[in-house]
């Protein structure tokens, strides 16, 4: 399963607070140690079995979004009570009330397209990609593709897929993509123990991060599929300006829509009632309205 590309959302469950090595971080205890998978084939193996044991689920929470736009340098931040579904493998939606207005902020993709609204009239914008026009992380103000692998889901983890490698260190199998250049593009961070990903960290043409998805606390929501219940998505822009989403998830339960819900959930809303409208082109925002 190849997904189509890294894009333009950002989503996060939150961190492994552990550092690399098996050193902990100051007052927390150390991890465990356990064997690692012995070479590429056996993680990815048992990464893309997680992924196979996904089922839709529904989840509520908070969220706490700190973004910039891109003609802003100023951060906004709001903290906002969350409703989340999701339906594997590409369909989320993500709903954070502000005041009055339950859906003040909606971050949705399904297999073609990925969208941002808000609309709280401060900051009325809406944000439209499409898959295909989705290179990299640098420069967009969140990710889908992150979105589902903060979740703990590897897209590209089918054991076919090339370009990868493997080492141990501490506690954790640390996996690293390469593309077809061989410019490093991604790090998962894997617990052993548990084979539970941990951070994901997503780099641009010039070697750097951009991206960092960091995961835990997770929470079964079937006997063989668990999620992520605390996640912070960190992405870094222009003038190393970061837009972050903190997610705390206060109770998840499996639950498939009906297709008349996922035709209204899954689809981007219109996109006339917002005062900005921005469209992915070529790896960037451009400005429409």
């Amino acid at each position: 399963m190849r997904f189509r590309a890294i894009a333009s959302l950002c989503l996060c469950v939150v961190a492994a607070a552990m550092f690399i090595g098996g050193c902990a971080a100051p007052g927390r205890p150390r991890l465990p140690i356990c064997p690692g998978k012995a070479n590429v084939h056996e993680a990815l193996t048992a990464l893309a079995a997680r992924g196979q044991q996904a089922v839709p689920f529904r989840a509520n929470g908070q969220i706490l979004l700190t973004y910039h736009e891109p003609d802003s340098k100023q951060p906004k931040r709001h903290n906002l009570p969350m409703q989340l579904w999701f339906d594997p493998p590409w369909e989320t939606y993500i709903q954070g009330t502000v005041g009055v207005d339950p859906k003040a902020v909606i971050i949705g993709s399904n297999s073609g397209n990925f969208w941002l609204a808000l609309r709280p009239q401060e900051m009325s914008s809406f944000y439209l990609g499409d898959w295909a026009e989705a290179r990299t992380v640098e420069g967009l103000m969140m990710s889908p593709k992150v979105v589902l692998e903060a979740f703990g889901i590897i897209t590209d983890s089918e054991p076919n897929e090339g370009g990868w490698s493997l080492k141990n260190e501490g506690p954790f199998d640390i996996l690293t993509r390469r593309d077809e250049a061989g410019r490093l593009v991604k790090r998962v961070y894997v617990y052993a123990c548990d084979y539970l990903v941990s951070k994901i960290e997503y780099l641009d043409s010039r070697q750097k991060v951009v991206a960092v998805a960091e995961l835990g606390e997770y929470r079964p929501v079937t006997d063989s599929f668990r999620v992520p219940t605390r996640v912070r998505v960190t992405a870094i822009g222009a003038e190393k300006r970061q837009d972050s989403i903190n997610i705390t998830v206060s109770s998840t339960s499996e639950k498939a829509l009906n297709e008349r819900q996922k035709s209204v959930y899954f689809n981007p809303p219109g996109s006339d009632k917002f005062e900005r409208l921005y469209v992915l082109v070529d790896g960037k925002w451009v400005r429409r309205r």
